[in-house]
């Protein structure tokens, strides 16, 4: 259920609690909680059994499928409505278009190419700390790579890259605007941006805009 990399929901709700760089439970100790006085009643009405694992595995990722993000003002703004967001978001989205170079990972609807970058964000010491897709690939060029995430509902998954490293959004465009970390796999379209202190402020506008409703229990 928990190896690398997870192929499904069911083996991904169960990776950070059983990673021991994450929350490192073990089966066991998740299976008595499971079996504790407070959900296994739960367990059993809905499994028609003691609780085990995989259940576990079960009751989170169908939970998870139920959690749907929409609404955001700028998805207001691009369906017609020009007072959805502000001048600011506005200038911001015309930056992340062009001079930020933000699509040229974050495209699509869900702003995510679903491809793997080498930002430095595992260089940060001189060495990988982190080997990110090449721990898969075995490719030279995957080292330091990690998936391009959706910047939906970004303002609310503080903190952020792969190993919560940087703590804010503001943070996040000073990385980029820095450049990344210089390493030998460094990807080629990350380079300084020189942004202006307003600029930081549009783009920040512009990724709170994406803020949407949350709907659980559809």
């Amino acid at each position: 259920m928990t190896g690398w990399p997870p192929s499904t929901l069911e083996q991904q709700a169960l990776g950070p609690i059983l990673n021991p760089n994450e929350l490192g439970a073990t089966p066991d100790a998740v299976v008595a909680l499971a079996r504790s006085s407070r959900y296994r009643p739960q367990f059993v009405a809905a499994f028609e059994s003691e609780p085990g694992i995989f259940d576990v595995a079960a009751a989170l990722a169908s939970y998870v499928r139920t959690i749907v993000a929409g609404d955001a003002p700028f998805d207001r703004f691009i369906a017609g409505d020009a007072s959805a967001i502000g001048e600011s978001a506005r200038r911001g989205f015309a930056l992340f278009r062009t001079h930020a170079r933000c699509t040229t990972c974050h495209a699509g609807p869900l702003l995510s190419d679903e491809r793997f970058h080498n930002t430095g964000v595992a260089w940060r010491t001189g060495t990988v700390t982190d080997e990110g897709r090449y721990r898969v690939t075995q490719a030279p060029a995957d080292r330091g790579a990690f998936k391009t995430p959706t910047l939906r509902e970004i303002a609310r998954t503080a903190p952020y890259m792969h190993d919560g490293s940087i703590p804010s959004l503001a943070e996040v465009i000073d990385f980029y605007d820095s450049g990344g970390v210089p390493n030998p796999g460094l990807d080629r379209e990350i380079r300084p941006l020189q942004l202006s202190k307003t600029e930081k402020q549009d783009l920040l506008a512009f990724l709170r805009s994406l803020t949407g409703t949350i709907r659980e229990g559809m």
